[in-house]
């Protein structure tokens, strides 16, 4: 294969060769040892001691207690185990809380949960978005409807758009707002996949209950998340099984995954500053080189220096990706979750933009091992990426044109002098 640019990072990262190092390492004691963290023998308890070093060490890199730590099979369990589990259980403890509320710029990960939910007789609605992407808290809304709220979910980082949304206020208000005589109070829960290496997440400092990550979202393998979960969080969990990780998701840790997982957060973390320097400096030589018609989605002072989310003059995304893609240059039109699917962004619609600037949409998303000529490679084959995808437009507009021109003949053929 020809030379390749990598320009998809928040779809999925690179395994990052420390990483890679742990995970071997593991596998290698497990096959040498081979036991079941939950076995009381030698094999088991060496099993034991990498799981639990593993979430030692992402407890001490994300301000959490090592107990508050449940490793799970990647960001989409974990955020449907705080969903769901978190708004069941507070319902369970007052029946009266029976709404659960998201933010429009979240991933697919959360907002499928709220189909869930109603279909258990929850109600769901969303917090307001302003046209720059950043989700609105409003006070007076927010103590008037949190009462029969029983959880409110909002990333830190929009997937999508990269906008860095208000976490730590809508924390502060519910936090004034809190009746310490009453019987219970929403729960706050944050997709934390994006912001690790652009932002200091500390579980403690931060103030959610629950708190979501995926391994290969930051140079980690496939597989493998987290969900920080602080003790006292009435969450039910639909995985029953042998009680593992506190009994909030059933089924044998996959120890060399913790072990890999861990590792990549202890790399991104004491380097995020270094990570975002670099980013933010590709970030910038993007955007001097971008043709004139092609906008900036949100701006980008309130973006993650890891997405740049870009409107094209075009409705044909999968043109574009497609000549980039036989170009060497890979990028993507949205989340991954929505890959081979050509259709608006219902994220840009919240933001106010109609259907067709929804459709011309790409995300050029970052990592620490991007480089300059990553971005060289992307401006240089962007002028022939879009016109693939400007003369599908031109294409279907003549068919448009022709089509009309069939009804409105055959119209006239159906009108009679008399």
């Amino acid at each position: 294969m020809s030379e390749t640019h990598y320009l998809d990072y928040a779809a999925t990262s690179p395994l990052l060769p420390a990483a890679h190092d742990a995970w071997e390492e593991a596998q290698r004691t497990l096959r040498l040892t081979p036991g079941n963290p939950a076995s009381l023998h030698s094999g088991g308890r060496a099993a034991r001691r990498m799981l639990e070093d593993a979430r030692e060490k992402v407890a001490h890199y994300l301000g959490a207690q090592r107990a508050e730590v449940v490793f799970t099979s990647g960001a989409t369990e974990s955020c449907a185990l705080a969903v769901v589990g978190g708004a069941r259980g507070v319902h369970k403890r007052d029946p009266k809380r029976s709404t659960v509320v998201a933010s429009r710029v979240d991933h697919d990960a959360v907002t499928q949960q709220l189909p869930v939910l109603e279909e258990r007789g929850f109600t769901s609605a969303f917090l307001p978005v302003s046209n720059t992407g950043v989700s609105i808290m409003n006070e007076e809304d927010i103590a008037s409807d949190s009462k029969n709220v029983a959880l409110y979910t909002l990333p830190i980082v929009s997937s999508e758009i990269g906008t860095y949304q208000p976490v730590e206020e809508l924390v502060r208000i519910l936090s004034a707002l809190n009746d310490p005589t009453a019987l219970s109070r929403p729960l706050v829960h944050t997709d934390a996949a994006q912001a690790l290496l652009t932002y200091d997440v500390n579980f403690s400092s931060l103030g959610v209950d629950m708190l979501s990550l995926g391994g290969h979202k930051i140079g980690g393998p496939v597989g493998i998340g987290v969900l920080l979960v602080k003790r006292g969080v009435p969450l039910i969990s639909d995985r029953p099984g042998g009680g593992h990780e506190r009994g909030i998701r059933s089924g044998t840790p996959d120890v060399a995954g913790a072990a890999s997982l861990a590792a990549a957060l202890a790399e991104g973390v004491s380097q995020r500053g270094a990570h975002c320097q670099h980013m933010a400096n590709l970030r910038e030589h993007l955007l001097q080189g971008l043709p004139a018609d092609v906008q900036v989605t949100v701006p980008q002072e309130a973006a993650s220096p890891a997405i740049v989310h870009l409107s094209l003059p075009t409705l044909h995304p999968e043109a574009v990706l497609m000549a980039m893609d036989m170009a060497g240059v890979w990028v993507s039109a949205g989340t991954a979750c929505h890959a081979g699917v050509t259709r608006p962004s219902q994220i840009v619609m919240a933001l106010g933009r109609s259907q067709e600037q929804a459709l011309g949409v790409l995300r050029v998303s970052m990592g620490p091992l991007s480089t300059k000529e990553d971005i060289d490679a992307f401006l240089r084959v962007l002028p022939q990426a879009l016109a693939a995808g400007q003369a599908l437009d031109r294409r279907e507009q003549k068919k448009t044109v022709r089509a009309a021109a069939a009804v409105a003949d055959s119209a006239s053929w159906g009108v009679q002098d008399i």
